[in-house]
């Protein structure tokens, strides 16, 4: 949180922004009223803010107790479910199943099939030759720029688990802190905005059909080079106040 934080506080309104300005809101759209009247809390709110407070703060000190981040989320839900905040049905009807299904699934099947074929260190012999020998920052922009190109082909963890065995020896020959690139990689494998199948986000609501896949390539063409010159900024300066490079 020390170091990416800022670069997240950054780029989420950027990328929202860019949005905006690739896709003007039509005025004839309105959003809906809400005409609920706002009362006391009732217990069933109540017992929904604590679940999902006590499910952040076991994500956030998992360094900790120790509790795996899926077993913090699936404890979450069950006690959403035992306190009758959520009926099963809820969650079988409304949750886009196939779709998490394929991305995961499908994603990460096909960064284990590079990791496997070979495929994946090939890319990166081809590409990170390029980058040896130009210091800590043309090797950090190096990493990112393929990382955010590859998450776009498979799901962001599995790029990421496929890069960073790759990254980490690179990093000792040039002398670099490998937090350096295994902070960039975690950052830049997230900007996956060209194809719908770049992680679970994109295709869930691409799946309620409100946006062609096309859309959202026109989009992550403008906005991932902006995001990625953001994250070598703060790379540059507050890593660089921090110590880290």
């Amino acid at each position: 949180m020390k170091f990416a934080m800022p670069a997240a506080i950054l780029t989420v309104p950027v990328a929202v922004l860019i949005v905006y300005f690739v896709y003007r809101p039509d005025p004839k759209f309105k959003l809906p009223k809400f005409d609920e009247d706002l009362g006391p809390w009732t217990a069933l709110e109540k017992k929904t803010l604590a679940i999902i407070v006590i499910s952040f703060m076991l994500w956030l000190t998992k360094g900790f107790h120790g509790f795996h981040y899926s077993v913090t989320g699936m404890t979450g839900i069950t006690a959403l479910i035992l306190t009758g905040v959520l009926k099963w049905d809820d969650i079988n009807e409304n949750l886009e199943w196939g779709t998490a299904l394929f991305i995961f699934g499908g994603g990460i099947s096909l960064g284990l099939a590079m990791g496997y074929s070979g495929a994946a260190d090939y890319f990166a012999n081809l590409f990170f030759p390029l980058i040896q020998g130009g210091g800590w920052l043309l090797l950090f922009v190096g990493v990112g720029v393929f990382g955010a190109l590859v998450t776009n082909a498979m799901a962001n963890v599995a790029a990421a688990a496929l890069i960073l065995p790759i990254v980490i020896p690179m990093a000792q020959l040039e002398g670099v802190d490998p937090r350096v690139l295994a902070l960039c990689l975690g950052t830049a494998t997230s900007f996956a905005m060209l194809l719908v199948i770049g992680c679970p986000p994109n295709a869930i609501a691409y799946s309620y059909r409100y946006f062609k896949s096309s859309d959202l390539t026109r989009v992550g063409v403008v906005a991932t080079p902006i995001l990625l010159i953001i994250l070598i900024l703060v790379a540059a300066t507050w890593w660089k106040v921090l110590g880290l490079v």
